[in-house]
């Protein structure tokens, strides 16, 4: 059974998600901020903000409350219009003025991914984040596969968007299916869209 996080935890689970990413060399995080000194800096303001973001009405799971793996997940009917940014980026942050070009593009793409998924009731992995040492326990499966069933038993589908063909690969395991891959503008990264039904 998992632990759901409180809203009183978010900055912990904020630096769990950062920590995860940033270990896992995110393609994404990279391609971003390759060309900015402070890199390490702008990726774990990007990957807190993941988290920090996100409405109060998200469901937000930990493995345990010493927050191993977490992940997120947008109920039916939520969407990321009721986002908030606390710590938003403008362009005064970057030192290289592509930077905030390559993160229009990036909200761009995932703007369009999003809309393909449809407006029908569908439950939404934002995200799910397991720290390095943590890696192979089968964290993610825990945090998962109680959505996926929890999903099937209202009878709805679930969706995501990820960044790497290694992910596509880790979440088909699990029962989701590619629907949708699309090339950020002017750069070799890809995002994919799936869904399970």
């Amino acid at each position: 059974m998992s632990y759901e996080v409180p809203m009183s935890r978010i900055d912990e689970m904020a630096d769990v998600s950062a920590e995860a990413f940033i270990a896992n060399n995110d393609p994404i995080g990279n391609f971003m901020f390759q060309n900015e000194p402070n890199n390490l800096i702008l990726k774990r303001r990007f990957f807190r903000s993941l988290v920090t973001s996100c409405s109060p009405k998200a469901v937000r799971h930990g493995i345990s409350p010493a927050l191993e793996a977490v992940s997120i997940w947008f109920p039916p009917g939520m969407d990321h219009a009721g986002d908030v940014d606390v710590d938003p980026f403008s362009a005064q942050d970057f030192v290289n003025e592509e930077t905030m070009k390559k993160m229009q593009a990036i909200n761009e793409t995932i703007a369009v991914l999003t809309a393909h998924l449809g407006q029908e009731p569908q439950w939404y992995l934002h995200l799910v984040a397991v720290r390095a040492q943590f890696r192979g326990q089968g964290y993610s499966s825990q945090l998962i596969r109680p959505m996926l069933a929890r999903a099937g038993s209202e009878g709805l589908p679930c969706t995501l968007i990820t960044q790497s063909m290694e992910n596509v690969r880790k979440y088909e395991h699990w029962g989701f299916k590619l629907v949708k891959e699309m090339q950020v503008p002017c750069s070799q990264e890809k995002f994919y869209s799936m869904r399970k039904d």
